[in-house]
């Protein structure tokens, strides 16, 4: 069993294996996470075969594992907890003070033994709506939007704010903005800020014009989020704790109306 820096050779078979959980990854999220972090991205081989997973990636003072996937039939060996310690020092050499992380109920004691607390739960939101009309353009990550997501955060996000911004639409204004990705035969919205209320549901209200099945993660502590959404037809499908390990953050989830990705770097 070797551990070693993900590869852009790795990437199919790491889609392989997530297909096969049923997770939703996509190519170009692999290689943002390759770009962005090559020394936090790390699979486990054995006999010239990878039977692991994880990323790692920092946003200022701040990190994000993701992507933790073992196969089932090596599971229970070891391999998942390996790939965790090493991600772990991976940001821990690079200044991180605090670590976040998504978990299932069934990994939640595991993380727990690592020092991670849950401080919320993230609600995976799904809409099956129809094709609207006029798209909104592509555009330049403006200075309050990124002001804005520090302010959920407390953080600085900015790189992970131009990649999705690059892979979809943005709507937005001074109070709050929203990017709109594609995600398999949909859209996932985020991320998706705002410092109000009206404004957030504006946003809303334009992107749903746009598109047609939708997903979204959000926390479960922005009750807006869910008045927001329920009228609108959208259901929960899915639940995780969000945790962190370090230094408590400067989080404000009333902000955060949808994550930037699907549990794999905030």
């Amino acid at each position: 069993m070797q551990i070693s820096s993900f590869t852009p050779d790795d990437i199919h078979p790491f889609l392989n294996l997530a297909k096969d959980e049923g997770w939703i990854s996509h190519r170009r999220e692999l290689a943002f996470l390759l770009e962005r972090s090559p020394d936090g991205c790390l699979v486990c081989h054995e006999q010239g075969r990878p039977v692991g997973f994880v990323t790692a990636i920092q946003h200022g003072r701040s990190g994000w594992i993701g992507n933790l996937l073992v196969g089932a039939v090596n599971r229970g060996r070891g391999i998942g907890s390996a790939l965790f310690r090493q991600a772990m020092e991976v940001l821990q050499r690079n200044g991180v003070t605090t670590t976040w992380l998504t978990a299932s109920s069934a990994g939640r004691p595991i993380y727990e033994r690592s020092g991670f607390r849950c401080c919320d739960r993230i609600r995976r939101w799904e809409l099956e709506g129809t094709v609207g009309g006029q798209a909104d353009t592509k555009a330049e990550v403006r200075a309050d939007w990124q002001e804005i997501d520090y302010l959920g955060w407390g953080d600085s996000r900015n790189e992970l704010l131009a990649y999705a911004a690059d892979g979809g639409n943005s709507i937005g204004e001074e109070e709050g903005f929203l990017m709109l990705q594609r995600l398999g035969n949909g859209h996932q919205i985020g991320p998706f800020g705002a410092l109000n209320n009206t404004i957030a549901e504006q946003l809303l209200e334009r992107a749903l014009a746009q598109t047609g099945r939708v997903l979204l993660d959000v926390p479960a502590a922005n009750r807006t989020a869910g008045r927001l959404l329920t009228p609108r037809g959208f259901e929960v499908i899915g639940e995780v704790d969000l945790m962190y390990a370090g230094q408590p953050p400067a989080y404000h989830p009333e902000h955060i109306f949808g994550l930037a990705s699907m549990g794999s770097m905030g």
